[in-house]
Order: structure tokens, then sequence, then C-alpha cells
């Protein structure tokens, strides 16, 4: 039997609806498929566990699939892996062949879903609060995709936030009624207004992102065990929002996350047949993207591609889920370097890129045209306000030049040239001259779509235009004249500049450019990938074959600065997620920018630093974990404190160390707020003199207890005010408002919790895979309860957790 335990808040999205002349129910959908695919998701999860316990080298369990091994599709055809990557070459070179298959055969890709017809940038977040939805729709963005994921509205209800449900059900609400076109003509939200600017028919296209298969709904039971999110999530954005989509001219497209096997490709493709049964419409009709941001799905990506051959259109990159993967199937075996390090532009990441590229210009290869592609990945830096206190909206510049050349340098490696003239693959070409007509071949163009995840203007202009450009106008970018201004006494280039000398060399080391600075396309010769063999081995990917290429662990440095700086991210996104905020701005003190964080940030952190714990890892070059100081970029570890000697190995008590000061860091940090709150308080009340710092000082103190909790869960806003206005002489009802005007926006309580936890997880031999779910269960939890999860969950075995409570050490 089936339990929607928020169903008298949340009636709208259940009951009957009428799809396509069917009347459907929203909860007998979601039990019906949930009866099917629920033992399916269980058994796709068990087989992760027990892939993260083999012992076996990598390089053994972690292969590609042998040739004749056998996988099946939803119809239960059944192909060897080498049959399947034989009919997808068959199909990019134009054989006709019993094996050959390609993407989106019998329903084509919606013009409005397009990847290569839509050039531009993509908007990801949540829909909650309705703010969030109507600046992605108003953004020059082609796909504004609302998060049910990564940067999903909370799950859960964090403790003593005073909710009653999870915000997913809310975004939920907004999501049916933006898309039914219900939202007023002015939205009034935190003292600003917010209008729909564009026609519906110029909004960009919607996609949903999917929870992963390993989420579950506790607020949907099924014989009281919670439902496969990912079921819900599905039922209730179809059912609620077809009709809608249908009349504006648009379609059912989902982003599906962190799938890593054929076999939960297959789930998935059965949850949406099954509904595109119940609502009458042809397979294929619900397209998908997928994100590839899994490194076992690299092992099995043409399988995956042909369960999905129906409906994908579309295949994202992404370095932070990608890269923590990595971390994560080396767990055992070996500890990468500092990731901070390991970026998009690393060999390793860049075969990375071109390996999605390829693997979906061939399978979506359509009468010579590409009809799927690959999506660049994200780029997270969100611009500083003018009224930053620390005056860091001066490094903005560095922003906008960073996210033009990381899409740059994405549409770059996306040229690909394929040719049958061996003289031209040995010697290579350019750009210029396969436009010139002075080559033979054919040239895709396949990388015209990215990730973005802030609605600033200029941020987003910047990161459009190197997408956008026509492939004539490419070389202009680079050979652009480069301009310069001076920021702190430091020359920058202008946003519109040419690349400069070191970025030059940079793309030059890519081989995206060669040394007079014209553009370098991939060339593949047509005889170096007739085969699934020559198409793994080394003919295209370099020195070594596509497996070594993409896994083998890069070569870098540890430091104990990156060490502290993945502490600091890492517990900094952790209290945000107890607060409920999954898409979390950080400042960033390495960057010098507000780094918009998400689950996949805390994955790649939290990882890495259980492995250089586990592994006890040895520094690489000597350096320093630092203590807290105010400086020009705010609070941050900038006084040498512990000097850890190159060769020193990072164990436990080294980390208590870095907790230690990172404790110290939150204390310093909280003080800084209060009096950055507390000199605007005086200034507004009194004003600012050489007499009024005491003031500052005793204003700050009282700020520090109301603040403390909730806010204004140990000390209430009007006993603050009361309390600040006798110090200040100053109107309570003024002092009233200046204080909540400064209130901080999360609970201050959390801190002590996220460092409690994180001290558990990173000291335990337990490894956890998207550990970030333990903190979805703690967040809900009171003080005597979370000690009792914890207690539970960092047992050395169900066994031990069984035995503890049988003595009654466990409730």
């Amino acid at each position: 039997m089936l339990q929607v335990l928020v169903r008298d808040d949340y009636a709208e999205l259940l009951g009957a609806k009428e799809v396509n002349g069917r009347r459907v129910v929203v909860e007998e959908l979601i039990e019906r498929i949930a009866r099917v695919v629920g033992p399916e998701i269980d058994r796709a999860l068990e087989a992760r566990r027990r892939w993260l316990e083999d012992k076996r080298p990598l390089v053994e369990k972690g292969r590609f699939p042998a040739w004749d091994r056998v996988f099946h599709d939803a119809d239960g055809n059944a192909r060897t892996f080498g049959e399947i990557v034989q009919g997808m070459i068959d199909n990019f070179l134009g054989r006709e062949s019993p094996l050959r298959w390609r993407l989106n055969e019998h329903v084509p890709v919606p013009a409005e879903a397009h990847p290569l017809r839509n050039a531009g940038l993509e908007i990801t977040g949540p829909w909650y609060p309705l703010s969030r939805a109507i600046n992605q729709i108003n953004a020059d963005v082609v796909t504004a995709f609302e998060d049910e994921e990564d940067a999903s509205p909370a799950w859960f209800v964090p403790f003593g936030s005073g909710r009653r449900h999870a915000a997913v059900w809310d975004a939920r609400i907004n999501v049916k009624r933006v898309l039914a076109g219900e939202v007023p003509e002015e939205y009034r939200e935190g003292g600003k207004t917010y209008r729909i600017s564009k026609p519906r028919e110029e909004w960009p296209a919607v996609f949903h992102r999917l929870p992963g298969i390993h989420l579950l709904d506790f607020d949907v039971l099924l014989n009281g065990r919670p439902v496969p999110a990912i079921v819900t999530s599905a039922v209730i954005y179809v059912l609620n929002n077809f009709e809608s989509l249908r009349r504006a001219g648009r379609g059912v497209y989902f982003y599906v996350p962190k799938i890593q096997t054929p076999e939960e490709a297959l789930v998935v493709e059965r949850i949406l047949r099954m509904i595109e049964d119940e609502i009458s419409v042809p397979r294929g009709t619900i397209k998908i993207a997928m994100l590839y941001e899994e490194g076992i799905a690299g092992l099995y990506l043409p399988a995956i591609l042909w369960v999905w051959r129906e409906r994908l259109i579309k295949s994202s990159n992404g370095r932070w889920d990608y890269l923590g993967s990595l971390i994560e199937m080396w767990k055992d075996e070996a500890v990468f370097p500092d990731p901070q390090t390991i970026t998009m532009s690393s060999p390793n990441m860049v075969v990375y890129q071109r390996y999605n590229a390829l693997m979906m210009l061939m399978a979506g290869l359509r009468d010579g045209e590409a009809e799927a592609a690959p999506v660049g990945g994200m780029a997270a830096v969100m611009l500083y306000p003018a009224t930053d206190p620390y005056g860091r909206h001066k490094y903005n510049l560095r922003a906008l030049r960073d996210i033009k050349l990381d899409k740059l340098r994405e549409r770059l490696l996306g040229l690909i040239f394929v040719t049958e003239d061996s003289e031209i693959a040995e010697r290579g070409v350019k750009l210029k001259d396969i436009l010139g007509g002075r080559v033979k071949g054919r040239l895709y163009d396949v990388f015209r779509q990215s990730w973005v995840a802030t609605k600033d203007e200029a941020y987003i202009a910047a990161g459009t235009e190197p997408l956008r450009a026509e492939l004539p106008s490419l070389q202009t970018l680079i050979s652009a004249e480069v301009r310069y201004v001076e920021v702190d006494g430091r020359r920058h280039p202008t946003v519109d500049s040419g690349l400069t000398e070191e970025e030059r060399a940079r793309f030059v080391r890519l081989g995206i450019i060669d040394a007079d600075g014209d553009i370098r396309p991939w060339v593949i010769l047509t005889r170096d990938i007739e085969t699934p063999e020559k198409l793994f081995s080394s003919r295209i990917w370099g020195d070594k074959d596509l497996w070594h290429s993409l896994y083998d662990v890069p070569r870098g440095d540890i430091t104990p600065e990156h060490i502290q700086h993945a502490f600091y991210m890492a517990a900094n996104y952790g209290f945000q997620v107890l607060n409920g905020n999954l898409a979390a701005a950080i400042d960033d003190y390495e960057l010098g920018q507000r780094f918009m964080n998400d689950l996949a940030t805390y994955r790649i952190f939290v990882s890495w630093l259980w492995t250089l714990i586990r592994h006890r890892a040895a520094v690489s070059r000597e350096g320093y974990l630092r203590g807290p100081s105010r400086t020009e970029l705010g609070i941050i570890p900038a006084v040498e404190r512990v000097k850890i000697e190159k060769g020193e190995r990072f164990t436990e008590e080294a980390f208590r160390r870095l907790w230690d000061l990172h404790g110290e860091w939150v204390k310093e940090f909280y003080r800084d707020y209060d009096r950055i709150v507390s000199s605007r308080i005086v200034s507004n009340t009194v004003g600012l003199g050489q007499d009024t710092a005491s003031l500052v000082e005793r204003v700050s103190q009282l700020l520090s207890r109301a603040y403390s909790a909730g806010p204004f869960r140990e000390l209430k806003l009007e006993a603050a005010a009361e309390l600040v206005s006798e110090v200040l002489k100053a109107p309570r009802e003024l002092v009233s408002e200046l204080i909540l005007a400064g209130a901080p926006r999360f609970d201050r309580s959390k801190a002590p919790i996220i460092m409690e936890i994180l001290l558990r997880q990173l000291t335990s031999p337990r490894y956890i895979q998207h550990s970030a779910r333990l903190l979805f269960v703690l967040a809900g939890l009171n003080d005597e309860e979370r000690a009792i999860a914890l207690e539970a969950v960092f047992s050395p075995s169900r066994a031990s957790v069984v035995e503890k409570v049988r003595e009654h050490r466990l409730p």
C-alpha cells in the first residue's frame, strides 16, 4: 500500500490527472512502477557496494567489458559489447549492417531541445523559491533545468527550521504553476520584485533533473518503505506538466544523473517506458540527457547509449562528480594529487571530454548530420556584488575572463575532422584550411552547449560568445588584440581580448591551436576507428590506449594548503546542506571568488580527504596548515601555524590539528560577521567615529547571542532589539529592523554538527558513496537521535549494530 505523508498539503500534485486523453492517478502509477523497479534498484545498489568492496586491482576489476559480454535492452534484445560498439561504428561510417544502430531512430529530437541547433548555455538550480525559476527563464540561455538532484531543494526538513515538509514539494508546485503560465505578472520575494520578461515561445527548453537511483523519498512509502525518489520525481513531473508543455509546443525532457552501468540505465528506461505507456505516447517521446559523471560509466558508455537509443539526445561532462568518482575507483590503491589542480585541461580530463564527444557523434549521426552531442561542464563562479564588505567584486573581471576561456576551450575540443587521408591525419590540419576547402574530409562541431550556475548577465554573455560564434569567427576570439586593465597593481586581460601569451601556451599544450595561434581540430583517420579494437587502442587517444588515458592516476603534488582548502570547502558546504541548502555559493579564498557548490563538490573533497587519511598519504611539498586572519579576502586561513615537511605523512593526528584550526576559523568568521553588522547598526543610529568602537564591540557581543542559533533561538529578536537600543540610545523599532536585516540566513548551530560528522566519517575505515546522503538523514534529527544514528552508521558492521541493540547500547 502506498502512503503519501504530505498528501494534505500538496494535493494538487496528486490524485487523478487527465493526460493525453487518459485518466491517470499519480499515486497508482508511482506504486505500480515502484513495485517493478524497486527490487531492480536494490540489486543495482548492492552491485555498487560489492564493486566498492572488491579488493582486486582496478586494472582487473575496472577493465572495459569483454567483447563477448552480453547486455540487454528493454525489448529483450541481447548484444555483446563488441557488437554494440561495432554497430555504432557502422552507423558513423555509413555502413549498412545488421548491427548498425543510432540514437533517436523513431522519434526525432525536438527542435527546441536539439543540442547543436541551439547553441548557448544551460543554467541549473532549484526552482524553489520561485525567484530562482523566474531568473532561469529570463536568462539568455538555451536550457533551464530545474534540479531535484545535486542542487535540489532539500529532500528533508532541517531540525529547528520550522518547516513542516521538505522544500522539494514546494519546488514541484512552482514547476507546475510556472509551466502552466500561472506566475503572477509581479512576484514579490525578499523585498524584491520579479517578472518573467520573455513571451512563452522564447523561453529556454526546460529539462527536469531527476534524482539518482541511490536516493529515497521518505515522504512516499510503499509497504512502510521509502520509494525510490526517481520514481516519484518522474511520475509527478510528467503527469502534472505534460499537458502544459504540449500546449506550449514543448516536450518532456529529463536529465538523468549518476548512472554507472547499462543495467542501471535499463532501470531508468523501464521507468520512462511505463510512464509513456500509461499516457499512450510513442516510445522515445520522453527525451533525456545523460550526466556522464561516473568514471565507471565510461567503461560501458557505448552500451549505455544503446540501452537509451530511443531517447538520448545529449551527454554532459562534469568535472567534480567525475573526478570524485575516479578518486573513489582508486580509493584502495592510490591517492590522487590535489584535486584543485586537476582541471578540464588535464590530460585525462581532455580524453574524457573527447571520448564523450566521439561516442555521442558516432551514435547520433543520421544521414551525415550529428543529431546528438556532448555538453560542456559547469562554470560555477558567482560574481560578488559591489556592496561586498571586503571589496572582492574587483576580482569579477577574472571570473568573466575564465568562463570565456573555459567555453572557448570546450568549443575547440569539439572540433572533429574525419578523413580517409593518412597524410592529413599524420601532420594535422588547420581549421582555416578545412573552411577553405583545401583538404578532404568532414568537420564536426559538437560542443555547442555548456553549463552555468549563475543568472548574471555579464557572466552568461562571456560564456555564450564562444559557443554561439560562427566557425569562421572562432579564430578572431584567439587572435584579437590583447588589452589589459589593472586591479590591485596587477594587469588582467579584458573579457573581449584575444589570448595572452600564457593562454596561448595553454591552448597549444592542449593541441587545439598551433604555435602560430591557428585552430587545429582533432583529426581522426577512418581506418583507425573501423573496429572496436582499433577504436579503444592508442591510435586516436595519444600515447596510451583509451583505458589508461581515461583512468591512470594523474601526476601532481599533495600539499598542506590544498588539504586545508578541501576541508574548508567540504565543511562549509556540509553546513549548508544541514541547513537545507543544496546549491550554495561559498567564498573560495584560493580563487578570490564565490564558488557555487553542490553535492558534487562535497563528494570530491570528502572522498579525497578520506583517501589521504586512509593511506597516510605523503605530502610532496613542504607547507603549512594555517590559522584564521582577517585579510582583503575576508576571514581566511592565512597565519602559518603547523608546518608539514615534504614527505611527512598526513595521519589522523595531522587531520585533527586541521580540524581544530577550522574550528578556530568558524569562530573568527562569525565574530567578524557580527562586527560588520554591528558597525552598520551603529552607523545607521548614532554614526561612526573614534568614540564608537566600544559601542560596536558591545553590540557585536549581543548579536553573537542573537545570531548563535536559528537565528534568534537563544536571544529573541525583540529582546536583542531592546538590549541594543539601550546601548545605543536609539529607537527600538529601527534597531530591530537593522538587526533583522543583518541576520544570517543559516542556523549557526549546525556548524559543530558538520564538524562532528566529518570527524567521524573521515577517520572511519568505512567508505560511504555519495556521502551527502548521510547529511540528508542527520539534518532532521535532534542531538540525541543524531548521536544514535552516527553510532550505528560508523559501527564496524551490520552485525555489530545488531549486537549493540541486543546489549541495549543502541535503542
